[in-house]
């Protein structure tokens, strides 16, 4: 599991319990620190799990990037994310996971609005902007999504090895990287996408509950969908005796 922080010295002293203190299902857990200048930087030092720095913050696409990079030198056979900012349960690690793990799906992706799924404290722009969010993915890809925004999120690596497109370009350094490698995943014949319910806790304090930010992210968010539709870029034939199994994913686990 590889998961970014970048200023976040309020909210990941509480992340890095929770994960000391749970039973991780996968192998490895990477952090990237994003040019983080709070303090944060120090305790992703201090966690004793692998990092990685950028000196200067370009965007969280890039670090996803530096974590898949990492993950795929090391053969890892999956991939996933994990936020810092406390909203995303290491508890609910495993619902991501295993479907992976019994290979039941090739991308997994959580939802606050399934049921067995929970937002408390959930913004009211988010609640009304993440349907709209939904039936654009549709339009793009066909698939229909309950919650197309929501990054904890599981992927066998064998989709990335078959990219014929380049997920290293310069314009999905930003929030553009995740949703264009899912769209490219729901428009992939073959390949199996699911969502599993889990929880997404926002705090109280309105002014903490996301970096993300009306206009500029928002179109950062939305462009992928639509370039993935129409670059005309997919995925090549599978590798032959490719496994697909993710028990040793780049997933989170000492």
């Amino acid at each position: 599991m590889y998961m970014p922080v970048y200023d976040q010295v309020h909210e990941l002293p509480r992340v890095l319990d929770e994960l000391a203190r749970t039973k991780l299902p996968c192998d490895e857990l990477l952090l990237v620190d994003n040019g983080s200048t709070d303090g944060s930087e120090r305790l992703v030092r201090a966690s004793g799990w692998p990092h990685l720095r950028v000196e200067r913050n370009r965007g969280c696409g890039l670090s996803n990037m530096l974590a898949l990079d990492w993950a795929l030198a090391r053969g890892f056979d999956a991939f996933g994310t994990m936020a810092s900012n406390g909203k995303m349960l290491p508890a609910e690690m495993h619902r991501i996971v295993e479907p992976l793990a019994r290979g039941a799906a090739d991308y997994v992706t959580g939802s606050r609005f399934l049921a067995g799924g929970e937002s408390p404290n959930l913004p009211a722009f988010r609640r009304s902007a993440i349907p709209l969010v939904n039936r654009f993915a549709r339009l793009a890809t066909g698939a229909s999504l309950t919650d197309a925004t929501c990054g904890y999120r599981a992927y066998t690596l064998e989709l990335v090895r078959r990219a014929e497109f380049d997920w290293h370009a310069p314009w999905l350094y930003g929030y553009a990287m995740e949703y264009y490698l899912y769209a490219k995943a729901l428009l992939a014949p073959g390949l199996r996408c699911i969502e599993v319910p889990i929880t997404m806790r926002y705090p109280a304090n309105p002014k903490r509950a996301s970096k993300i930010r009306p206009g500029r992210h928002w179109y950062q968010m939305l462009k992928p969908w639509v370039v993935a539709r129409l670059d005309g870029r997919g995925l090549g034939p599978a590798a032959r005796g490719a496994s697909g199994d993710p028990s040793s994913a780049a997933e989170g686990g000492r």
